[in-house]
């Protein structure tokens, strides 16, 4: 899919998907060292535990290897972010997301603030998510569920009614889904036997608060070897001077 092609159906449905975005190599070693940092946490003892106990959330993944500081500041991935929240746009935050079996389906929802800002909602994104595809999503472990066009509605869903134009996102450990954070969304149920991981980016315009305060958090080794634009994801251009 052309850059052009992406920001069509962006537009239009309010999200992507990018077939085999990473390359097979990329693939699986982003998994590989997000199994081995969610058992480090396991053991630990500092696991973020959700889903009525069945899945796991690991944050702050910048801090947490090269491949993760390279991966976020993908082209492709940055070109149509940028289209949705301008070329300021700052990382909000950066997870590995392990959804395990017997996990529960989620419910339909626009992403937090969003969904609590005055109706109509604005047509233009605020916040917008990037989901690595690390294994291939399907009709039995779980996939994200979206309604195309939702963010153009100018509300948020109504947890206690059935929509039927709800599609199940197609996609393949490789591919990456980009979606406008107002798009109604979901996780599947996870009814299968083995455990569903991706990676989500979340990506904010500059002017407002990101979920985690990367300016803070990351370690200054990876300050110091960071590229221009991977200092700018973590809020450098637009809080200069508040760091030692």
């Amino acid at each position: 899919m052309t850059k052009e092609e992406a920001v069509a159906e962006l537009d239009e449905r309010g999200f992507a998907v990018l077939k085999d975005a990473l390359t097979p190599d990329q693939a699986n070693a982003l998994r590989d060292c997000s199994v081995e940092l969610a058992a480090e946490e396991r053991a630990a003892g500092s696991e973020h535990i959700y889903h009525d106990g069945k899945s796991q959330r690991v944050w702050s993944l910048v801090n947490k290897g090269r491949i993760y500081e390279e991966m976020i500041q993908l082209p492709q991935v940055l070109e149509l972010q940028q289209h949705l929240l301008g070329d300021d746009c700052v990382l909000s935050s950066f997870t590995v997301n392990l959804i395990g079996p017997g996990a529960p389906a989620g419910s339909l929802h626009a992403d937090y603030p969003v969904a609590s800002f005055p109706k109509p909602l604005p047509l233009g994104a605020f916040y917008s998510n990037t989901i690595y595809v690390l294994d291939d999503f399907t009709e039995e472990n779980g996939a994200t569920l979206m309604v195309p066009g939702s963010y153009k509605r100018g509300y948020g869903p109504d947890p206690e009614k059935q929509y039927d134009d709800v599609v199940k996102i197609s996609a393949s450990k490789g591919d990456i889904v980009i979606f406008h954070g107002a798009t109604w969304h979901a996780s599947g149920a996870n009814n299968s036997e083995r455990e569903r991981m991706i990676l989500l980016g979340y990506f904010c315009r500059s002017f407002i608060k990101p979920q985690q305060d990367n300016f803070k958090l990351v370690s200054p080794e990876v300050v110091e070897r960071a590229t221009p634009t991977l200092k700018r994801l973590l809020g450098y251009d637009c809080q200069s001077g508040l760091r030692a």
